[in-house]
């Protein structure tokens, strides 16, 4: 009846199972050490902030190739011959030490008569008075004909100025007095942006004329706004291209059949 005993007696329990070890894909290394993200990009320790450099360079623009120098400044001449200008001062600075040596060497006893100054050496008086007379007189007529010299000399000196820089003010004012034709240009919030252009444009072309300048500054924005609109035709254009296939014939008459 041995046999009958292990029905009603209770197996032994099986040996408890070892815990199974949570992994995660990827993970390496004993269990206590933390897993990496999936994203290596994601760990904060390996982020690294951007590096800081100067900006790329602006490809290319057609549009305002016509433009590329227009704000560069123009190379300096250094043998050029400076022209004066109403600014620089009329006569030369005066040298205080010769003036006083040509002061020094004046005689303005000379036009005194020989008989007059040996009667005031005798002590005539009034020969005395017509001498002193004389010679302050000769000293009026002198400083007088200098006075007359230098105003002379300024007032040619200051027309002569003004007269070669006429041209250039009358230049300068007929293109301020002109606007542009298009209405989006003599926006007020526009037409600051237009003023300086043209100033530019004038100044860079010294030979062209109001008309020609007042042309130059309507085609400068003219094509800053097609350089604006070009990479979206470019895309709309690459759209209907890749399009053909559907009933839209607009490519057609976009490009020119």
């Amino acid at each position: 009846m041995a046999f009958l005993t292990g029905l009603w007696t209770k197996p032994a329990a099986a040996p408890a199972a070892a815990p199974v070890q949570a992994t995660v894909p990827g993970a390496a290394g004993p269990a206590s050490k933390q897993a990496e993200p999936a994203n290596p990009g994601a760990n904060p320790a390996a982020m690294t902030a951007p590096a800081v450099g100067a900006a790329p360079a602006p490809g290319p623009i057609p549009e305002m190739a016509k433009f590329n120098d227009l704000f560069k400044a123009k190379p300096v001449d250094p043998n050029a011959v400076k022209r004066p200008t109403l600014a620089d001062p009329i006569l030369a600075p005066l040298n205080q030490q010769e003036f006083q040596q040509h002061v020094a060497n004046a005689n303005f006893a000379a036009a005194i008569p020989a008989e007059l100054l040996n009667k005031a050496a005798a002590g005539d008086a009034t020969a005395l008075g017509q001498a002193i007379n004389q010679a302050s007189q000769a000293a009026f007529a002198a400083g007088t004909q200098l006075t007359h010299g230098l105003v002379e000399h300024g007032s040619r000196t200051a027309a002569e100025r003004l007269d070669g820089t006429l041209g250039v003010r009358l230049r300068n004012q007929q293109i301020s007095m002109q606007n542009v034709d298009n209405p989006v240009l003599q926006h007020p919030a526009v037409a600051p942006l237009v003023g300086i252009v043209k100033a530019q444009i004038a100044n860079q072309n010294p030979q062209a004329t109001p008309q020609e300048v007042l042309a130059a500054t309507t085609e400068y924005f003219t094509n800053m706004v097609g350089a604006f609109q070009a990479p979206a035709k470019a895309q709309e254009t690459a759209a209907m291209a890749a399009d053909k296939s559907k009933s839209n014939f607009k490519f057609l008459l976009d490009d020119g059949v």
